[in-house]
């Protein structure tokens, strides 16, 4: 079976323009979740055969994945001290019963 080519009638892209059929809509869905390693390992694995036998979320998975790791590297930046106390303190705060 071709990677590029519809495999079954509930084949759909997640591609603007095209209709998106159920094993897409979840794998869709799910995706962060995937990435995040934030599904059991059953969930995990029905998501990634969907992956490997639909292009189109294959391809959507690969550009996610990549964008999340841009973004984890670049988005680097220290919350000063101060900042980080003050956000303490409220968090606190709000936990004291009135």
């Amino acid at each position: 079976m071709e990677r590029d080519q519809p495999h079954s009638a509930e084949w759909a892209s997640p591609l603007p323009g095209r209709p998106v059929y159920e094993p897409c809509q979840e794998a869709i869905a799910t995706l962060y979740s995937f990435l995040d390693g934030e599904l059991t390992p059953e969930r995990r694995e029905t998501i990634r055969h969907h992956l490997e036998e639909c292009s189109p979320c294959f391809e959507a998975f690969g550009f996610e994945a990549e964008l999340k790791a841009l973004v984890a590297r670049k988005c680097r930046d220290e919350v000063p001290a101060p900042l980080r106390r003050r956000v303490a303190e409220a968090l606190r705060a709000e936990d004291v019963p009135s």
